[in-house]
Formats: C-alpha cells, structure tokens, sequence
C-alpha cells in the first residue's frame, strides 16, 4: 500500500476527534485532494471522504454501545458539530439512530451485534 495512503489513515484514526478534514489530510502527505482521492480509490475503493465518514460513523457506534457518554460527547469525540446530520449519517450508515441503538441495547439487554443481525434479517 502506498506510505502517503497509510499514514493518510493513520492520522485519520488519531485525529478523528478534532473533524479534520480531507484538505488537511491531503496537505499532511503533500498531496492535492484530487491526488489524494484518485490514490485512495485506487487502493482502497472508497475517496477520502467516504473512508473519513466510514471510520467516524464506526467509532460513534462502538462509543454508543460500550460507553455511557451522553450522545453530543460522542458527537466531540467524532469530530462531528452538527446534531442533525450526525443523527441523519448514523441512521444512514446503520440503520437506527444512535439514540434508538442506546435506547434498545437498555431495554433489551442483549448485545449490539444481535440487534444488527436483528435490523439486517
């Protein structure tokens, strides 16, 4: 995998919660988006941005699920500021809203992975 790639996601990974952006991450390996876009899609199958988005709305779950962080703390620790479209991209990456997710994990006191298997079958 090419270096600039790797450490592309590396930093995404120990940045995620301060919301950089893909023009950051481009400007961290000295390339132009658009460079960084091509060399993504070409090792990854995805752009920046959909990789970025992927990997925020799957630490917001992992943080719903294990941890009793109020909804906008998981919002910070994410990178994200806007309540509306964290809730809109949650719902679309997952299914359910991160609220409903935490609501039904309580109720049920079953573990995530079975309400997903639930939500997909």
């Amino acid at each position: 995998m090419d270096h600039r790639i790797e450490r592309t996601m590396e930093t995404i990974n120990e940045q995620l919660h301060t919301g950089i952006m893909v023009r950051d991450l481009a400007a961290r390996v000295g390339l132009s988006m658009s460079r960084l876009a091509r060399l993504f899609r070409a090792e990854l199958g995805v752009t920046p941005s959909a990789y970025l988005q992927s990997e925020r709305m799957t630490r917001a779950r992992l943080l719903v699920e294990r941890t009793s962080l109020s909804i906008a703390d998981i919002m910070l620790q994410v990178g994200v500021a806007d309540p509306s479209h964290f809730a809109r991209d949650f719902r679309r990456t997952h299914g359910f809203s991160p609220r409903t997710l935490r609501q039904q994990l309580r109720l049920a006191g079953r573990p995530a992975r079975y309400l997903a298997s639930e939500s997909s079958g």
